[in-house]
């Protein structure tokens, strides 16, 4: 639709304020002008609902000037003015019937190309139209093929939009049938009319001229013959409208099932691929591998709403926020885990610091009573030694049984040296300890 231009909306409408004012003073002709000059406008401007309550309301104005006609007024001068007037009132019908066709016929297509809430604005636009010029048939089917649009809407908001369909009427063409429909019940409904003296003679004219000749009873049953002859003719041509509007019909609905097979299969497509896409996403969820699930769903989401399931949607759309929240979750965890794993580090580190400076401090102690203790001592001490790294070295070679008679050497030396020259209670401790885990692996 085009912008509307406000300079020509607010002309029209002041032309409208103007008539009302000229109407109050009788000024009928001015008003009807006013009226015409501001349906122009709003014609320009597309507002054709607009122009339906324009003409209606000049047609009001002519049926009010009728009725009070001015003292000037003339005989004559009023009879000219009712044929022009007829002749505007056919006009605006013409134009309104015209008007209302075409809202009708955009308002069909916009329904075959599911543009449902445009087509409805049409729809009714058409409708005020039809109801404005009488048009008694063609409201009551505008007025079906509303509430159809509204149903079909209404259940689309469910989410079972796909479940039900519109039903689309193509009332142009049904309007046009009932109007030769009715054509043919007038002609068959009407009298005849019996040509007069001045009428050239026809066959038909012979056929009367024979019939004076008979008795009137005989002449009687032959017109009703001819009658009923043309009754059956003319009920003939209105089955052979019926049928060619019930062809037109059917070829109407097998254009419909191949549309809605067609947006079937459509929708079956992006279904597979919906469905897809869900798999995927639960995929990822479980690897928690949060942004490609929400990728997967986001895409998923935009299908279901081209599809019109709304209901998925709004689920997919929960389960979006809850992806977060697993997400941030996670995150969490990981940090906690960082957290714990280097205050760990750092305790163990501290603990580790600590044996090494208990170690070193002992070991200094150790080396200083090394110094002073008896040269006897310390030559077994240095015994000991030398046998612990021939011990260490057999160990690996896997001579356990000459690892066991070194470590008793070493137990027996450790024993000998008297606690009060060194305290070595620690050291026969380790070794007996030793010494038992190298029974157990023998």
């Amino acid at each position: 639709m085009h912008d509307i231009d406000p300079n020509l909306l607010k002309e029209a409408e002041k032309l409208e304020e103007q008539s009302k004012s000229q109407i109050k003073f009788k000024d009928y002709d001015s008003a009807i002008t006013s009226l015409l000059e501001a349906r122009e406008l709003y014609t320009k401007i597309g507002l054709t609902g607009q122009v339906g309550i324009v003409i209606k309301e000049i047609v009001r104005i002519k049926n009010l000037k009728r009725i009070t006609p001015t003292r000037a007024t003339t005989l004559v001068g009023l009879e000219e003015k009712d044929d022009s007037e007829i002749k505007e009132d056919l006009e605006i019908t013409e134009y309104s019937e015209k008007n209302a066709y075409d809202i009708l016929d955009k308002a069909r297509e916009l329904t075959l190309e599911e543009r449902y809430n445009e087509a409805l604005t049409l729809f009714e636009q058409a409708y005020s139209l039809f109801k404005k010029i009488n048009y008694d048939f063609e409201s009551k089917q505008t007025l079906w093929q509303i509430n159809e649009i509204k149903e079909h809407l209404r259940w689309k908001q469910t989410g079972k939009g796909l479940m039900q369909k519109v039903n689309i009427k193509d009332i142009v063409t049904l309007a046009s049938a009932e109007r030769r429909r009715m054509k043919l019940q007038n002609q068959i409904e009407s009298p005849k009319i019996i040509p007069t003296k001045k009428t050239p003679i026809t066959p038909q004219g012979k056929r009367e001229n024979m019939e004076s000749k008979y008795p009137k009873l005989f002449q009687q049953r032959i017109k009703e013959q001819e009658k009923e002859q043309e009754k059956k003719q003319f009920q003939g041509n209105i089955l052979k409208e019926h049928d060619s509007l019930r062809k037109q019909q059917t070829e109407e609905r097998r254009e419909r099932m191949r549309l809605l097979q067609e947006k079937k299969k459509r929708e079956e497509t992006l279904l597979k691929e919906a469905e897809d896409l869900l798999a995927d996403g639960n995929r990822a969820l479980v690897s928690k591998d949060y942004d490609n699930a929400t990728s997967s769903y986001q895409q998923a989401i935009k299908i279901f709403n081209q599809m019109g399931w709304l209901d998925q949607t709004r689920t997919l759309q929960k389960e979006l926020r809850n992806i977060e929240l697993y997400k941030k979750e996670e995150q969490r965890k990981i940090e906690q885990k960082i957290l714990i794993k280097k205050k760990n580090d750092h305790e163990f580190q501290k603990r580790v610091d600590s044996v090494t400076s208990e170690k070193q401090r002992f070991e200094e102690k150790k080396l200083q009573q090394r110094v002073v203790l008896p040269p006897l001592i310390r030559n077994k001490l240095e015994k000991v030694n030398l046998a612990k790294n021939k011990a260490e070295k057999e160990e690996k070679m896997g001579k356990f049984e000459r690892v066991i008679s070194r470590f008793q050497f070493i137990l027996e030396e450790y024993k000998s040296i008297p606690n009060d020259v060194i305290d070595l209670s620690s050291e026969i401790s380790a070794t007996e300890q030793k010494l038992m885990e190298l029974k157990e692996k023998k």
